[in-house]
Order: structure tokens, then sequence, then C-alpha cells
């Protein structure tokens, strides 16, 4: 969804809560909710609120030589 200049990754209901999920994915084995930097996470917070986002949680997919890894960061 594009809002106010920007760009969010998915929009979800918890309850009766917008949700606004910031998705990033790496390969190797980095953490990839490490591969979201404090500015971009400041940036999110910003839109979701324009979008009437009560929170923003990271979702962090890491590709490994073995598979999928998954990390979520509830806001």
């Amino acid at each position: 969804m594009t809002i106010g200049g920007g760009e969010l990754d998915l929009i979800a209901v918890d309850g009766r809560h917008r949700v606004v999920i910031e998705v990033r994915t790496v390969t190797g084995e980095s953490d990839p909710i490490d591969a979201v930097p404090d500015r971009k996470r400041r940036r999110v917070r910003g839109l979701a609120g324009a979008a009437g986002g009560a929170r923003v949680d990271v979702v962090g997919v890491g590709l490994r030589s073995w598979g999928a890894e998954i990390h979520w960061l509830p806001g």
C-alpha cells in the first residue's frame, strides 16, 4: 500500500486493531530483524499512523542454505 509518499508492506487486523507489518528478507546467516534499521522503523511508524495502524510488527525472513527461517517482532 502506498501512503504519504511511502510504502507499507502489509496491513493486518488483530482483533479490533489495525497492524502494519514491515517485511524484510535476507540471505546468509544474519538476523533479518537486524536488517531493518531504526530510521526505517521510524518511517514505517509514521506511515502506519497515517494508515490508522495501532502498532507496527516486523517480520524477517532468513533464506538459509537449509530453508527459510522466520522471525517476528511484535510492535
